[in-house]
């Protein structure tokens, strides 16, 4: 009698459910916004554990650097600014943290399922509610709003412009053409590829328009048109039909419009100031976040130039009219620059000096080699439930088991078109591609999902026991499933090459413990060196562009950029960077094996860090002189890459970490 006492729990449960939603107006806001509450604490629970990635080191650097020097030009290779200056502002009120640098992605990335509400015109409500639950808990979401990069950002922004011009269309109202043009600007100064999310809008756009035109009923007129094996007259006939069908649904969209409104001309004028106020929007906006501040470009250059010393920058162009048209040319020349610094990757993949065939398809497989593989292994590994939910959802409202929508084939588009792009336009292949298929593929799975439990609750009232265990066991393992792989891939499992989210240029996780070391003993420590950067092997190191130190003594004090300290092979070293900067840290390097003894023998350093490639490196004296040594891995991918920290014995090494 098990199964009868369990239906009727179900059925209160549901019935309770579904009067509880009847009787509420906000019942749907509600449930989204539980869910993105979870979703928030799920991005901000142990936000600092893990050791800064590459990338993270390298951007949070400069956003430090924005604080203190006060002096910023957009460069593309940093991405776009915006998070710089986020971070920047907060570095001001927060220490500079792994966790206080990640913070605006996770908040932004956590408020994502928000989103969801801007389509309830077209989704049922536990559509909605499911969408936000994707948004909000996908491993590939989780992962990235854990992370200081701005795939994460420009997604979110991005989705968030495209639901507020969906809410114009189906409301009428100018107010949300405005938050089009403030969150498209966000997402252009989030990162670059947000030109990609224009043209995959206008590409589902067109696919749209075709399937309005060829198939307006969905694939069922297809698949028995093709299953009759028609005659040549029977083909002839179904083109003809479709085509003045066609004229007739144009026609009679036309005479809708004028039905609902007044002449188009006035509708286009009264719209038009909305539509160029919203540009101007868009401009401003882009304006404050790529204007160069302070010094601007001379103001990050080696030596810097003092930040007064910039002659025309945000603030002086924005108090000073006379300085305003030279701030905007400013901007636009150096934005064009850097856009046209970026394309020029996707670009030279698109072309080929080749003239033959064969030659080409060599020429572009080469430059995308592995990213295909990177990304496939990213979706299938963590975002498989989503990736076959949307599937069965775009195929439930082609097939018209559902109410067709224009809404999810046209997010099917996007969502799917990415897969094939994002690899392409990019110059290294990376997991973090996978966050812009995940994000417009949340709501076609959200409508499959739901549809499998409809369909539970369905059988739930037949009181068919398969039915319902059916529909149980499905949900079920997608949220075991879901489950596992966040615990696995998101919150453990951080550096080992075998999570699919993990980008190579990640630092073993067991660094943590000798960057607490090395930011305790820097502030006890006071005046003096607190680290020695050592590299003294000539040769294949340098060669193969795995060394620390600089080889020419002489180069030490020079760089083309900022990048302190000034005598590292800077962007070999990353994330230390960022810790040495963060953490107040004096840092010095050496490449002679008998002054690193003297100093190891005689002015004991806190801190010696060498690498394992160095065949150089005084093991034995070091350890006899004692430094207690610990060796991590800076690269998921290369040997050559690993580290080894030597903490002086007077320090008090914590040997528990």
């Amino acid at each position: 009698m098990a199964a009868p006492s369990l239906l009727s729990a179900l059925h209160d449960l549901r019935d309770r459910s579904r009067s509880w939603v009847a009787d509420d107006p906000y019942a749907t806001v509600k449930l989204v916004v539980a869910v993105t509450l979870l979703g928030l604490v799920l991005r901000v629970a142990a936000l600092g554990s893990r050791v800064a990635h590459f990338d993270e080191g390298r951007v949070a650097y400069w956003a430090l650097n924005l604080r203190d020097s006060g002096s910023f030009a957009y460069r593309y290779i940093i991405h776009g600014p915006f998070i710089q200056h986020v971070d920047s502002w907060l570095f001001t009120v927060a220490a500079p943290t792994d966790f206080t640098m990640r913070l605006p992605v996770a908040i932004i990335g956590g408020l994502l399922p928000l989103t969801a509400l801007l389509f309830r015109e077209h989704l049922r409500t536990d559509e909605t509610v499911l969408t936000a639950a994707f948004l909000a808990l996908n491993p590939v979401l989780l992962y990235f709003s854990r992370f200081m990069r701005s795939d994460v950002l420009v997604a979110a922004f991005m989705f968030t412009a495209f639901g507020l011009l969906v809410r114009f269309v189906d409301t009428r109202k100018p107010r949300y053409l405005y938050g089009v043009g403030a969150f498209m600007a966000l997402g252009f100064a989030s990162k670059e590829n947000a030109i990609v999310y224009v043209l995959t809008w206008l590409g589902a756009t067109g696919l749209l328009l075709a399937k309005v035109l060829v198939l307006p009923n969905g694939y069922r007129d297809a698949f028995g048109f093709l299953r009759s094996v028609p005659s040549a007259g029977a083909i002839w006939g179904r083109l003809r039909g479709r085509f003045w069908a066609d004229v007739s649904l144009v026609r009679d969209i036309g005479r809708s419009f004028r039905d609902r409104h007044d002449s188009a001309a006035s509708v286009l004028a009264a719209y038009a100031s909305h539509i160029v106020l919203a540009a101007l929007v868009f401009g401003l906006v882009s304006l404050f976040f790529y204007a160069p501040r302070g010094a601007g470009v001379a103001g990050i250059e080696h030596p810097p130039a003092p930040a007064a010393s910039g002659d025309v920058n945000f603030w002086s162009g924005v108090t000073n009219p006379s300085l305003f048209p030279e701030l905007v040319q400013v901007t636009w020349e150096r934005v064009v620059d850097q856009y046209t610094e970026w394309f020029s990757p996707a670009s030279e993949k698109a072309t080929t000096t080749e003239t033959g065939l064969v030659e080409s398809i060599e020429t572009f497989y080469e430059s995308v080699d592995g990213h295909y593989e990177i990304l496939l292994k990213a979706l299938g590994y963590t975002a498989a439930p989503l990736l076959l939910f949307s599937v069965f959802g775009y195929a439930l409202d082609r097939l018209g088991t559902v109410e067709p929508r224009h809404l999810v084939p046209f997010l099917v588009y996007g969502g799917y078109v990415s897969i094939l792009g994002y690899p392409i336009g990019t110059d290294i292949g990376a997991p973090w591609l996978a966050v812009h298929v995940v994000v417009p593929l949340s709501v076609p799975a959200a409508v499959g999902l739901a549809a499998v439990i409809r369909w539970g609750s369905e059988s739930l009232s037949a009181e068919d026991v398969t039915g319902v265990a059916i529909a149980a066991t499905i949900l079920l393992l997608v949220t075991a499933l879901v489950g596992n792989t966040a615990a696995t891939r998101v919150y453990t499992n951080d550096h080992l090459e075998g999570n699919p989210l993990v980008q190579y240029a990640q630092p073993q996780e067991s660094l943590r413990a000798d960057l607490t070391e090395m930011d305790r003993i820097a502030t006890a420590h006071g005046n003096g060196t607190d680290v020695v950067m050592y590299h003294g092997e000539s040769g294949d190191a340098y060669d193969g562009g795995d060394a620390y130190v600089k080889e020419d003594r002489s180069e030490w004090n020079d760089s083309w950029w900022v990048t302190r300290p000034t005598c590292l092979q800077w962007h070999n070293s990353l994330p230390l960077p960022w810790y040495f900067a963060a953490d107040d840290v004096n840092v010095s390097c050496e490449n002679r094996p008998e002054v690193l003894l003297g100093q190891a023998q005689e002015g004991q350093p806190p801190i010696i860090i060498t690498q394992q490639v160095d065949s150089t490196v005084p093991t034995d004296r070091l350890e006899a002189a004692g430094y207690e040594p610990r060796t991590h891995r800076m690269r998921t991918k290369y040997s050559s890459n690993d580290m080894t920290v030597w903490v002086h014995e007077s320090y008090g090494r914590e040997t528990n970490a």
